[in-house]
């Protein structure tokens, strides 16, 4: 039995009956009877058993060589030259398919327009076909015919592009509705039903505001009691006829305000007071103050009021730089005040607390500190201590010569310009030693 690969279909002419057995295209046809002069070899040779040369495609005939040539003149996996002369060669068995699908001279029809066209002019004609369902561009889903999808995305389309009649901005056909509720540019009659033509919704606001003859407005005086409410043209009539009236009011209300201010600043100070009796009094600025006590005669410096108790009395420190009295020159004098207080018709008179006045000494380490202090216990018969009038006592009650200047230089009572004063009140009456 003979091998496919050792037999070509080109070696066997199909006149084998000539006796000539040619072994390549090119070469020179040979005589039969030189090739197989034995008789007998060449039954044994044209009887050998063979495959057909397209058994690797599924052929699965094998017969005698001498029958190959029949064989392959029927073999469905032999190519041979396509039937509509398109230049191609086919298997037999693909020969239809080819026929009907992609032979380039067949004659089919568009399934789309019913035209016929042969197999070249039928692939540009589908990519081009008026007739074929297409879907839209814009995405709207919507398939429709080539030939309409122009004025379908110009006029049908639910998602193209149309411009808003009154702000003129673009939005997609099927949003129109929505923003047309929201333009700005939207014309709308006054809810006032004046004269005036549409009113854009954005200039409304400003419509009713400032222009809308036939709105209601208040006066402009009405937080202070005006009742006037009338149309634009009254108001300003009103305006006119109104000005001492609304001077009356506006005078109620500075009044009034007045008051305010002054109940809110007593709250303040109600709020900040020192109620407990002991003043940690602080000077700063010492050298400039010193310097202008110095030139200027009683120059007098003033503490914030304090309280002995919650509801005590009210009192008040004094200091003189450059001394006062005795001290004058030469010394740091320190005073108390008793000031007119909320609650003196509640209180014991005479004032009877001990006073004492503490000079610091801001040294770096506190155990160190030698702190001066001077102190005393209210004598009732001295009118300093008898309640005060509306006006406080001019002077008040202390030491005249509290601390020399000489004093004051040494240790640290003076540090980073700055003293400080204690003043304690006691109703132990002992005095500080």
């Amino acid at each position: 039995m003979w091998c496919i690969g050792t037999v070509k279909k080109d070696e066997w002419d199909r006149k084998s009956n000539d006796s000539v057995f040619p072994d390549t295209e090119d070469s020179p046809p040979r005589d039969y009877a030189k090739l197989y002069p034995d008789p007998n070899t060449e039954d044994t040779v044209m009887g050998s058993l063979v495959y057909c040369i397209h058994h690797k495609k599924g052929c699965k005939w094998m017969d005698e060589l001498r029958k190959l040539q029949g064989h392959l003149n029927t073999c469905k996996y032999d190519a041979i030259p396509c039937t509509n002369q398109c230049a191609a060669m086919i298997p037999r068995l693909l020969m239809e398919d080819h026929l009907f699908y992609t032979c380039p001279k067949r004659r089919t029809r568009c399934k789309f327009c019913n035209r016929e066209y042969n197999g070249e002019t039928l692939e540009g004609h589908v990519s081009s076909c008026q007739y074929e369902p297409v879907f839209c561009e814009n995405k709207c889903g919507l398939k429709i015919l080539r030939r309409f999808v122009s004025s379908h995305q110009m006029s049908e389309c639910s998602k193209r592009l149309v411009g808003c009649r009154y702000c003129q901005k673009e939005f997609v056909y099927d949003t129109l509705q929505n923003h047309t509720a929201k333009c700005p540019r939207y014309p709308l009659p006054c809810p006032n039903r004046c004269e005036s033509s549409k009113v854009p919704r954005e200039d409304m606001e400003v419509h009713l505001k400032d222009h809308c003859p036939s709105v209601a407005l208040y006066c402009v005086f009405r937080d202070i009691g005006c009742k006037f409410k009338g149309p634009r043209f009254a108001l300003e009539l009103h305006m006119e006829e109104s000005t001492n009236a609304h001077l009356v009011l506006m005078s109620g209300l500075v009044s009034r305000q007045q008051h305010q201010i002054t109940s809110l600043r007593n709250a303040f100070q109600n709020l900040t007071l020192n109620t407990s009796g002991i003043l940690l009094w602080r000077i700063s600025d010492y050298t400039q103050k010193m310097s202008e006590a110095k030139s200027r005669k009683s120059y007098e410096i003033s503490s914030s009021p304090f309280y002995t108790s919650q509801c005590g009395y009210k009192l008040m420190a004094t200091l003189f730089l450059n001394g006062n009295g005795a001290g004058e020159g030469s010394h740091l004098s320190v005073y108390i005040k008793i000031l007119p207080g909320e609650y003196d018709s509640l209180l014991s008179w005479p004032f009877s607390h001990t006073v004492s006045f503490t000079l610091h000494d801001q040294a770096a380490s506190p155990e160190k500190a030698c702190h001066i202090v001077e102190s005393f216990v209210p004598d009732p018969s001295w009118k300093n201590f008898q309640r005060p009038s509306k006006e406080p006592d001019s002077l008040g009650f202390g030491f005249p010569r509290f601390v020399s200047h000489e004093t004051l230089k040494k240790l640290n009572y003076v540090k980073d310009d700055t003293l400080f004063i204690k003043v304690k009140t006691n109703s132990s009456k002992i005095a500080a030693v």
